[in-house]
Protein backbone atom coordinates (compact mmCIF):
# COMPACT_ATOMS: atom_id res chain seq x y z
CA UNK A 1 0.00 0.00 0.00
CA UNK A 2 0.92 4.10 -0.79
CA UNK A 3 -1.32 5.40 1.71
CA UNK A 4 0.55 7.76 3.83
CA UNK A 5 -1.81 7.89 6.37
CA UNK A 6 -1.28 3.84 6.33
CA UNK A 7 2.44 4.16 6.17
CA UNK A 8 2.48 6.80 8.87
CA UNK A 9 0.41 4.10 11.40
CA UNK A 10 2.80 1.74 10.70
CA UNK A 11 5.81 3.78 11.63
CA UNK A 12 3.73 5.31 14.66
CA UNK A 13 2.90 1.68 15.63
CA UNK A 14 6.74 0.33 15.65
CA UNK A 15 8.10 3.36 18.22
CA UNK A 16 8.93 1.74 21.57
CA UNK A 17 10.15 4.24 24.49
CA UNK A 18 13.53 3.92 25.58
CA UNK A 19 14.09 2.68 29.19
CA UNK A 20 14.95 6.03 30.95
CA UNK A 21 18.28 7.01 31.74
CA UNK A 22 19.80 6.58 35.36
CA UNK A 23 20.06 10.44 35.54
CA UNK A 24 16.26 10.10 35.85
CA UNK A 25 16.27 7.43 37.90
CA UNK A 26 18.36 9.23 40.56
CA UNK A 27 16.25 12.13 40.58
CA UNK A 28 12.83 10.30 41.12
CA UNK A 29 14.45 8.30 43.61
CA UNK A 30 15.72 11.86 45.42
CA UNK A 31 12.59 13.36 45.11
CA UNK A 32 10.52 10.31 46.73
CA UNK A 33 12.78 10.03 49.19
CA UNK A 34 12.57 14.09 50.42
CA UNK A 35 11.79 14.40 54.08
CA UNK A 36 8.33 15.40 54.82
CA UNK A 37 8.70 17.53 57.33
CA UNK A 38 8.46 20.55 55.13
CA UNK A 39 4.59 20.53 55.10
CA UNK A 40 5.09 20.91 58.80
CA UNK A 41 5.22 24.58 59.53
CA UNK A 42 1.91 25.29 56.68
CA UNK A 43 0.04 22.02 58.81
CA UNK A 44 0.71 24.15 61.72
CA UNK A 45 -0.15 27.51 60.21
CA UNK A 46 -2.87 26.25 59.09
CA UNK A 47 -4.27 24.46 62.58
CA UNK A 48 -3.50 27.83 64.22
CA UNK A 49 -5.97 29.75 61.48
CA UNK A 50 -8.42 27.33 61.46
CA UNK A 51 -8.33 27.49 65.44
CA UNK A 52 -8.93 31.34 65.68
CA UNK A 53 -11.12 31.76 62.94
CA UNK A 54 -13.57 28.92 65.48
CA UNK A 55 -13.09 31.23 68.46
CA UNK A 56 -14.58 34.08 66.77
CA UNK A 57 -17.15 32.13 65.05
CA UNK A 58 -18.46 30.72 68.40
CA UNK A 59 -17.76 34.40 69.85
CA UNK A 60 -20.57 36.45 67.33
CA UNK A 61 -22.56 33.31 67.88
CA UNK A 62 -22.66 33.27 71.79
CA UNK A 63 -22.75 36.93 72.12
CA UNK A 64 -24.60 38.16 69.38
CA UNK A 65 -27.09 35.98 70.00
CA UNK A 66 -30.33 37.48 71.37
CA UNK A 67 -32.67 34.63 72.03
CA UNK A 68 -35.41 33.06 70.23
CA UNK A 69 -37.56 35.84 68.31
CA UNK A 70 -41.50 35.16 69.28
CA UNK A 71 -43.21 34.17 65.74
CA UNK A 72 -46.12 36.36 64.71
CA UNK A 73 -49.81 35.51 65.81
CA UNK A 74 -51.83 37.06 63.14
CA UNK A 75 -55.50 37.32 63.84
CA UNK A 76 -58.15 37.38 61.36
CA UNK A 77 -59.53 40.94 61.13
CA UNK A 78 -61.73 41.53 57.46
CA UNK A 79 -62.40 38.97 54.98
CA UNK A 80 -64.31 40.52 52.11
CA UNK A 81 -65.72 39.04 49.31
CA UNK A 82 -66.34 41.71 45.96
CA UNK A 83 -69.52 41.13 43.74
CA UNK A 84 -69.82 38.45 41.00
CA UNK A 85 -69.09 39.74 37.47
CA UNK A 86 -70.94 38.00 35.11
CA UNK A 87 -70.20 37.77 31.62
CA UNK A 88 -72.31 35.97 29.45
CA UNK A 89 -71.07 35.57 25.48
CA UNK A 90 -73.20 34.20 22.37
CA UNK A 91 -73.96 30.77 21.60
CA UNK A 92 -71.24 28.64 20.42
CA UNK A 93 -72.30 25.43 18.36
CA UNK A 94 -69.93 22.44 18.91
CA UNK A 95 -68.20 19.91 16.73
CA UNK A 96 -71.73 17.28 18.35
CA UNK A 97 -74.38 20.01 16.70
CA UNK A 98 -74.96 20.97 20.55
CA UNK A 99 -74.87 24.65 21.64
CA UNK A 100 -73.07 25.94 24.38
CA UNK A 101 -73.05 29.82 25.98
CA UNK A 102 -69.83 30.93 27.56
CA UNK A 103 -69.69 32.54 30.66
CA UNK A 104 -67.00 34.19 32.67
CA UNK A 105 -67.26 35.18 36.43
CA UNK A 106 -65.00 37.63 38.16
CA UNK A 107 -64.72 38.41 41.53
CA UNK A 108 -62.03 39.09 44.42
CA UNK A 109 -61.17 37.28 47.68
CA UNK A 110 -59.43 39.93 49.96
CA UNK A 111 -58.57 38.72 54.12
CA UNK A 112 -56.50 40.93 56.26
CA UNK A 113 -54.62 39.36 59.59
CA UNK A 114 -53.07 41.63 62.29
CA UNK A 115 -50.82 41.28 64.86
CA UNK A 116 -51.59 43.43 67.88
CA UNK A 117 -48.06 42.69 69.70
CA UNK A 118 -46.02 44.11 66.38
CA UNK A 119 -48.16 45.83 65.11
CA UNK A 120 -47.80 44.13 61.87
CA UNK A 121 -50.81 43.88 59.52
CA UNK A 122 -50.89 40.74 56.69
CA UNK A 123 -53.36 41.89 53.63
CA UNK A 124 -54.07 38.12 51.08
CA UNK A 125 -55.52 39.63 48.09
CA UNK A 126 -56.24 36.50 45.30
CA UNK A 127 -58.53 37.64 42.14
CA UNK A 128 -60.49 34.48 40.99
CA UNK A 129 -61.50 34.54 37.03
CA UNK A 130 -63.71 31.21 36.19
CA UNK A 131 -64.59 30.62 32.72
CA UNK A 132 -67.22 27.74 31.92
CA UNK A 133 -69.29 26.56 29.01
CA UNK A 134 -73.45 26.15 30.14
CA UNK A 135 -74.83 23.31 27.79
CA UNK A 136 -78.52 25.34 26.28
CA UNK A 137 -81.31 22.41 24.94
CA UNK A 138 -82.44 23.86 21.96
CA UNK A 139 -86.33 22.49 20.67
Amino acid sequence: MTDTDHDLEQALAALRPRPPGPAVLARLARDLDAPVSARGPIIAWSAGLAALAAVFVAAFLFLGFRGEVEAPSYQLVRADQSPADVQFYRPVRLADGSFVRPVRVRWDDTTRWEDPRSNTRLINYRPNDQFALLPLETN
